[in-house]
């Protein structure tokens, strides 16, 4: 049986993601496929699948790391190439990171499987000693002026100074470790990462003791529709989609549809402000969003027709 060919980007964080794919699928039930001819092929040996092979690929907004995505293009920067693959079979499925994902995918492919959802906080790291934890725990989170505070999102810049007060936002890209680098060598005061990728690589307050890590509350800081979601995407009619399905997890599954269908509907890329943060709350689904200054919280109950009408609600209020 041949390897399950995984498409992923370059980055140490990317290449972990796509080995927690590769661990999803090694731990299936076993499973029936089919080879390259459409012929069956049955586990056996109690296989749950073929083996996998990791396919490294170069997207453009890996290759241009100083300009803001809103001027280079949109979401669609980390996918392209991948999409590409998938379509003419040099892989079998791609790896993502959902909150880099366009908001259609190109005809003839799917999303097939989210993984369990990872942390969805944003974290404020900064040099160690740069902030009063006594002020910080009580609240009252304004940060020291002049602060210089790493960011390309939209999302981020306009939160943080909601949050924090007039900070200076600074253009930052690149991968995690080349960004707290930048922040060790005091080009900024402190820059914005997510929770997920850094409990990823193993990365916080034991291994980097020159800084501090903050998280921060979602609920006052709203996180980016799908972080901390991996995707899986793959032809429509890939062999593998029977596998794919056994390995996603529904209830971030609902949460990775809600959340896009704000943005959808928003018709919103990397260019605006805006957040979206669907969760099981009590038996019932709540949705927080953002677009720009306004803010809607719903609740509706569970279920993917409902999350998705609940979606739209969301988006027509914050169009008002």
């Amino acid at each position: 049986m041949e390897k399950i060919r995984i498409g992923t980007r370059a980055s140490r964080l990317a290449r972990i993601q796509a080995q927690l794919v590769e661990e999803a699928i090694l731990h299936a039930r076993p499973t029936d496929t089919q080879d390259a001819h459409g012929r069956k092929e049955q586990a056996q040996n109690g296989q749950a699948c073929p083996e996998t092979k990791l396919v490294i690929l170069k997207t453009k907004g890996d290759k241009i790391l100083d300009k803001p995505l809103s001027q280079i293009g949109d979401k669609g920067l980390f996918v392209t190439e991948f999409e590409q693959a998938l379509l003419d079979g040099s892989i079998d499925m791609a790896v993502h990171s959902a909150k880099d994902l366009p908001m259609r995918t190109a005809p003839g492919l799917e999303i097939l499987a989210v993984l369990p959802r990872g942390d969805v906080r944003d974290v404020l790291v900064v040099k160690k000693g740069k902030i009063l934890p006594d002020l910080w725990e009580k609240g009252e989170m304004s940060l020291p002026l002049p602060f210089v505070l790493g960011t390309g999102s939209k999302r981020r810049q306009l939160q943080a100074q909601l949050l924090f007060g007039p900070v200076s936002c600074k253009l930052i890209r690149g991968n995690v470790e080349t960004r707290l680098g930048r922040l060790e060598a005091g080009e900024y005061d402190g820059i914005l990462l997510a929770k997920a990728g850094l409990d990823r690589l193993g990365i916080g307050q034991n291994s980097r003791t020159a800084l501090d890590f903050w998280e921060l509350d979602p609920q006052r800081f709203l996180p980016a529709a799908c972080q901390g979601v991996i995707a899986v995407e793959a032809r429509e009619d890939s062999v593998y989609k029977g596998l794919l399905g056994q390995i996603s997890d529904r209830e971030t599954y609902e949460a990775f549809l809600v959340e896009r269908e704000v943005l959808a509907r928003l018709e919103s890329g990397c260019s605006e402000a805006a957040a979206a943060w669907c969760r099981k709350k009590e038996g019932r689904l709540a949705l927080d969003a953002r677009y720009g200054t306004k803010r809607v919280s719903l609740s509706c109950r569970a279920g993917r027709e409902e999350g998705l009408q609940m979606a739209r609600e969301a988006a027509a209020r914050l169009r008002l």
